[in-house]
């Protein structure tokens, strides 16, 4: 499969885990700052940024090591953006990670921190 194609299908997985859990979804794909969010979620009240890394193959925390500092960088200032379009940025937020590779989907909640780009 290709790689544009597996990413969708791994983002529908992820939102469809989301949904089961009660999430609701704000967004997908999402482009502001200088990043791109897969999913925006809500929880309750608290706004959830996640990104989404999905591979063929791999083993758990795969996905986790292609989630960079720099590609941290680029989620924050996207949740920035999209918080300040709204007049959120009093809402909670957290920043999730979910992969999916060989051995299955892995959801990592609160998988780093913006305070980290501060």
């Amino acid at each position: 499969m290709k790689p544009y194609a597996l990413g969708r299908r791994g983002e529908a997985e992820a939102e469809a885990y989301l949904q089961a859990l009660g999430m609701r979804t704000l967004a997908r794909r999402y482009r502001g700052g200088d990043g791109e969010l897969d999913l925006v979620m809500e929880d309750g009240e608290r706004i959830v940024f996640v990104e989404v890394k999905a591979s063929a193959r791999g083993e758990a925390g795969d996905g986790m090591c292609r989630v960079t500092p720099a590609k941290q960088k680029r989620i924050i200032h996207a949740a920035s953006a999209f918080l300040l379009e709204r007049e959120w940025m009093e809402r909670p937020a957290r920043f999730d990670v979910v992969e999916i590779t060989a051995a299955g989907l892995r959801h990592v909640p609160c998988a780093f921190e913006a305070s980290a780009w501060d």
